[in-house]
């Protein structure tokens, strides 16, 4: 399972540097493989639907489609994510004891002592260090998200086209103050179970996406605009859902996470593996030396012979 995970992944990576290296153009293969189907899927939607606000449903349908099918992965991520910040947090005293003992070393070889200690508390504890990110996840929601952007940037039908009054090939303030909202109270949810300290390095980071996303649908269509909107609803559902779980996965953490070696045992082990070194380094030292001594006297009896 691992192995067909990595080379998914991989495959994905792959595709993802293709298309994104030949820009988001009509004529581009983002559009050509992805956003050209996607764009008549949305053109007999509407023709479904009918009616002057067919092609804004089409696009709500069509990104609430692809965003459904990707759930699955985003809530498994979310799940092992979840995880591994419970386990960080209760690892903190141990990895604070490390850190501190980083910050005290006297010589460089101390703080690789600490460093490699650091890293083994991780991988001991079965603690991801990259947070239980799936990368087969983030490299597979590329050319999706980004195919449906280019459908909607290029489709014909959505040339003079309106949903709800407004104009989806004009610039619309509605929706750009709607999807910033959305994704500001998104921000500020994913934000609850943080730790104090951790919560003031990050809120700045958390809130640049809504304001930069708000930014760009100030400047883009009207359609890129709805699904800014519709994409923001799910992200606030995924986080919602999260945020219901977590208290659950704390207790299924608290039940089944048992710290396997604390920093102390690792700096022993550590300590112990230094000295073994340094007592065989004094052995292979004591051997030449003797090796050495008995040649010499071997060469003074040559001599007088």
């Amino acid at each position: 399972m691992k192995q067909l995970k990595r080379v998914l992944t991989a495959a994905f990576v792959i595709l993802d540097i293709i298309l994104i290296t030949g820009g988001y153009d009509e004529h581009s293969k983002m559009y050509r493989w992805i956003g050209h189907p996607l764009a008549n899927g949305m053109t007999d939607i509407a023709h479904i639907i009918g009616g002057v606000n067919g092609i804004g449903w089409a696009i709500i349908i069509i990104t609430a489609i692809l965003r459904l099918i990707l759930l699955p992965f985003f809530l498994n991520q979310q799940v092992n994510t979840t995880i591994n910040q419970i386990k960080m947090q209760t690892l903190k005293p141990e990895i604070d004891k490390l850190q501190a003992l980083t910050r005290k070393a006297g010589t460089t070889q101390e703080q690789q002592q600490a460093s490699m200690a650091m890293m083994s508390l991780y991988r001991e504890n079965d603690v991801s260090v990259i947070g239980g990110i799936s990368f087969l996840t983030m490299a597979m929601q590329l050319p999706i998200f980004s195919g449906l952007y280019s459908a909607i940037l290029h489709a014909p039908a959505l040339k003079g086209a309106e949903f709800l009054g407004f104009n989806l090939g004009k610039p619309q303030i509605v929706f750009a103050i709607a999807a910033g909202i959305i994704y500001l109270i998104q921000a500020w949810l994913a934000m609850q179970h943080m730790p104090e300290e951790q919560k003031k390095t990050s809120a700045m980071m958390m809130f640049i996406s809504p304001i930069m996303i708000f930014v760009f649908a100030m400047i883009a269509s009207g359609a890129i605009g709805l699904y800014f909107v519709v994409g923001g609803l799910f992200a606030l559902i995924q986080t919602l859902i999260q945020h219901y779980q977590r208290p659950g996965l704390e207790k299924r953490v608290g039940r089944e996470f048992k710290i396997k070696k604390t920093a102390d045992d690792l700096m022993q082990e550590s300590s112990k593996a230094k000295n073994t070194v340094t007592s065989t380094d004094g052995e292979q030292k004591t051997l030449q030396s003797s090796e050495t001594k008995n040649k010499k006297q071997r060469n003074v009896g040559k001599q007088k012979r």
